[in-house]
């Protein structure tokens, strides 16, 4: 399991979050996805992303099915006594739309926020990784409110990618880039962490810089 502590990934995040990097592409995706905007940071460029159509029927990403607990009801997210259960539907619907992997596996849920029913935060993630990969393997962050899924934190997957902290409505993901000669075991690239954080109507994730095109688009 990739070590993790975990531009925005979000969506639209009034809608979210599928992917905070404005570069214009098209995410690979089985579900309808509609276009939102995402307010960067001061002097940043705004992001767009794309989120699940809400109301769908079939692997509905968005349809809530966590457990109740005293006090309210479970994020759509959570299962076996966890805020995020990497098992749940909601997490595997979500995971579907990331599509194709490289050599055409799936994506796969690595790791997630770790708190427990009871002391949930706003803002929920969970890594995606490559089924038998490394740190240079493409990986995505996706995240999620207490209703369903939100998005990811960029359009395409990067590599040597991990989720470094976390609070009630912000996650903070660090991006790392191989340079020049470097081995794919060792990038010397940054590290440039982007903190994303949970606007007051529950969807909408704003990065506090922009992301790193070394990492988001590489050459």
């Amino acid at each position: 399991m990739k070590r993790v502590i975990g531009i925005l990934a979000a969506v639209g995040v009034a809608g979210l979050a599928a992917g905070c990097q404005g570069d214009g592409a098209t995410p690979a995706s089985g579900v309808p996805t509609s276009p939102s905007v995402v307010t960067g940071a001061p002097g940043t460029t705004a992001a767009t992303v794309t989120q699940p159509t809400v109301g769908q029927s079939a692997n509905n990403p968005q349809t809530t099915t966590g457990t109740t607990q005293p006090g309210g009801t479970a994020p759509a997210t959570a299962g076996s006594g966890k805020c995020v259960d990497l098992n749940s539907p909601v997490v595997t619907a979500a995971l579907r739309t990331l599509g194709p992997n490289v050599g055409g596996d799936g994506f796969y849920a690595d790791s997630g926020t770790p708190a427990v029913l009871g002391s949930c935060p706003s803002l929920l993630w969970v890594l995606a990784g490559t089924p038998r990969g490394t740190a240079s393997s493409p990986w995505h962050v996706l995240f999620f409110n207490h209703s369903g899924y939100l998005g990811t934190a960029t359009k395409h997957w990067t590599a040597y990618t991990t989720v470094v902290g976390s609070s009630d409505r912000s996650v903070q993901v660090q991006y790392r880039w191989l340079a020049d000669q470097d081995p794919s075991c060792c990038p010397s690239g940054g590290p440039v962490t982007v903190t994303l954080t949970l606007g007051a109507d529950d969807h909408t994730i704003t990065p506090d810089r922009e992301f790193p095109t070394q990492a988001t688009n590489p050459h």
